[in-house]
């Protein structure tokens, strides 16, 4: 993420500590894995997170959230999932739950976020989240794959958008909605999306 984006952010999301490289945040410690080796840097939402429930007491609640918030230079939030498992076979109804709930929790924290000032981050987060939120869900391919038969990315993507139930929220609560296995992220949003951007 650029620099002087970073500045212009509540403090919350600003801080040291939550500012981490892609590949930091997509690390996988029960299996010792990173999806992807990036080190581009983004904000570790989990960590946001973290922060937000200690600051408002709502450990009791459990809120979830998406791995990173990168944001671009045109404004655009790209939340960030990393999904080390087998996604779509046995429990994928749990992994539906799951990404759904971390979406509407990320998307809540967001729009509680304030300034210093007690100025809203995002006065209108409806509005907002329909047309500067893309959510995307990065899987490891060695691990789904069922999945790789598949070579058409936009057939695979809607597939799994269906089966997890993430395409209702494009248009209605997200811009966009992408799902990609590693590789497909490296090639689609690294080096194409933010190639240009630290």
């Amino acid at each position: 993420m650029e620099q002087y984006i970073i500045n212009k952010l509540p403090n919350i999301l600003k801080l040291n500590i939550n500012i981490k490289t892609l590949k930091y945040i997509s690390y996988d410690n029960s299996n010792n894995e990173h999806l992807t080796h990036s080190k581009k840097t983004a904000i570790d939402f989990d960590s946001v997170k973290n922060l937000y429930n200690i600051k408002d007491n709502n450990n009791i609640f459990e809120l979830q959230s998406n791995d990173a918030l990168y944001i671009d230079k045109n404004k655009i939030h790209y939340f960030i999932e990393f999904k080390n498992i087998q996604i779509v076979k046995n429990k994928h109804r749990k992994i539906k739950k799951e990404l759904q709930l971390k979406i509407y929790d990320s998307i809540f924290i967001l729009s509680d976020i304030e300034y210093s000032n007690g100025i809203k981050y995002i006065s209108d987060i409806f509005s907002f989240s329909k047309n500067y939120i893309i959510y995307i869900l990065v899987y490891n391919s060695n691990k789904n794959s069922s999945l790789q038969i598949h070579n058409n990315l936009e057939n695979k993507s809607k597939m799994l958008s269906d089966k997890l139930g993430l395409s209702k929220f494009t248009k209605f609560l997200l811009k966009e909605v992408y799902i990609y296995d590693e590789k497909e992220f490296e090639r689609e949003f690294i080096n194409k999306i933010i190639r240009n951007e630290p």
